[in-house]
């Protein structure tokens, strides 16, 4: 059904970007998919970081645009020191009291650099608004609490810029923007993805960009007069006001990405990652076999009968499915218990993977932190880019011997090998009861040590 969202000509098509902050990193990857799916938008919306990149899109350059993202600094976008780097929790708190306390001192951080940025690379407004691209924006008026939607003829040539800064100015983070004596402040506060603004243009088709920014969101009835598309991320996005060059990279390919993935499922699948249809099926195949041997065996009729017996095999795969987020059948629970690896061992989102790729890089991981000369693997997670709050806290509950999943297959794994599969143990039958997710994910991790011993084939 997507694919032939993009297959159809001749149709007035939309875009529409979310307001994010740094998250705004993910429509770049967003936009260079619809470059290649050719879908070409008469009308273009966005508030806050999504007016900045819909500015850039009707200049038409995205790679300039990822060049651009990939050297955006805290210290570029706003008046603040920030550090370097952030390689753990207590640099991260020490980070954002430092931005508390500038806020409330100064009264919101100056957008100095916010301005100096748009200023160097949406230099040519006289271009956009001869491109015929229809083009709006949306700010808040600090004075009356009102959201103000403005498109290109609403606004003063030469004006342009400074209404890209106003609905970008997220306060109190960030100081108003004095417009005509009046103050205006970020438009996703009343409504975060301008889609009406889009919709009152009557597109046939239209394609909405969520970055999980703050603020409200609106439904608009007239979206049901015309083909939508949603695209968006199970993955956290990273924080607002933190510009990391390394997340920036990330984000941008998992926008592209997700984009491919709703626009070719007969090439892409994957729920939180992105991987090759073909061998995605060619998996699925090598596991049931595995399954099969796995439950019939003779040294595992334990399990089996253990698993069968009051329900215990709906214990685990409703794990499953809470844990990654969607239903689970027989066509996918082979795709979920790769993904739910692949996140418990901190694997990255940020390409298009073959199954055997992916999971030979889960095995590598998972001998890493069995090397015996490693005295405490689960507290050396180094992150390649810079994490959320959430995500921190993710990580601190991970260095926690009793509470660590990723510690807990460890210890399972060993035991399956070194017990020769005695199911009928206290240890599995607790284990299946009160730690149900790190069994599941143990039992996978010796699935995948098998087939890459050959053993399925």
């Amino acid at each position: 059904m997507t694919s032939s969202f993009f297959e159809k000509k001749n149709k007035k098509r939309a875009l529409v970007f979310g307001g994010g902050g740094a998250r705004g990193s993910f429509e770049i990857g967003v936009w260079r998919a619809l470059d290649e799916l050719d879908y070409v938008p008469d009308i273009i919306t966005g508030t806050s970081v999504g007016a900045l990149n819909g500015a850039l899109y009707i200049l038409g350059n995205v790679s300039e645009a990822e060049r651009m993202w990939k050297e955006i600094e805290t210290g570029k976008v706003l008046d603040l020191d920030a550090p370097l780097s952030i390689d753990s929790f207590k640099d991260y708190r020490r980070t954002l009291t430092g931005f508390l306390i500038k806020i409330i001192r100064e009264k919101g951080i100056s957008s100095a650099p916010l301005k100096a940025l748009i200023d160097t690379y949406i230099d040519d407004e006289s271009r956009i608004r001869s491109d015929g691209t229809i083009f709006g924006l949306s700010t808040t008026n600090l004075k009356t609490r009102e959201i103000e939607y403005y498109f290109l003829d609403d606004i003063e040539e030469g004006r342009l810029n400074d209404y890209l800064l106003a609905s970008a100015s997220l306060y109190p983070a960030i100081q108003k923007k004095m417009i005509d004596g009046t103050p205006y402040i970020d438009g996703g506060y009343w409504n975060n993805i301008p889609i009406n603004m889009a919709l009152d243009k009557l597109p046939d088709q239209i394609v909405l960009v969520d970055v999980q920014g703050p603020g409200l969101l609106h439904y608009d009835h007239q979206i049901e007069k015309c083909e939508s598309l949603l695209i968006r991320t199970k993955w956290p996005l990273g924080d607002m006001l933190l510009f990391d060059t390394n997340r920036t990279e990330v984000n941008i390919e998992l926008g592209y990405c997700e984009t491919m993935k709703l626009a070719r499922p007969d090439l892409y699948r994957g729920l939180w990652y992105t991987y090759d249809t073909d061998t995605v099926e060619t998996d699925a195949s090598v596991f049931y076999l595995a399954l099969n041997g796995l439950l019939t065996g003779k040294r595992s009729k334990g399990v089996y009968e253990y698993i069968k017996r009051d329900n215990h095999q709906l214990i685990l795969l409703r794990e499953i499915e809470k844990r990654w987020g969607s239903a689970v059948d027989e066509t996918t629970v082979s795709l979920a218990l790769c993904e739910l690896t692949g996140k418990l061992f901190n694997m990255i989102p940020d390409k298009i993977y073959s199954i055997d790729k992916f999971q030979n890089e889960i095995i590598h991981r998972l001998i890493k932190m069995r090397d015996a000369e490693r005295k405490n693997p689960v507290n050396e997670f180094e992150p390649r880019f810079l994490l959320s709050g959430k995500e921190w806290t993710e990580e601190f509950l991970e260095g926690l011997p009793l509470i660590s999943n990723r510690t807990l297959v460890i210890q399972i794994l060993e035991r399956l090998e070194d017990e020769q599969l005695k199911w009928d143990t206290p240890f599995y039958k607790l284990m299946i009861r009160t730690r149900p997710f790190p069994f599941i994910i143990a039992l996978y991790c010796k699935y995948l040590l098998n087939k890459n011993l050959g053993l399925y084939r």
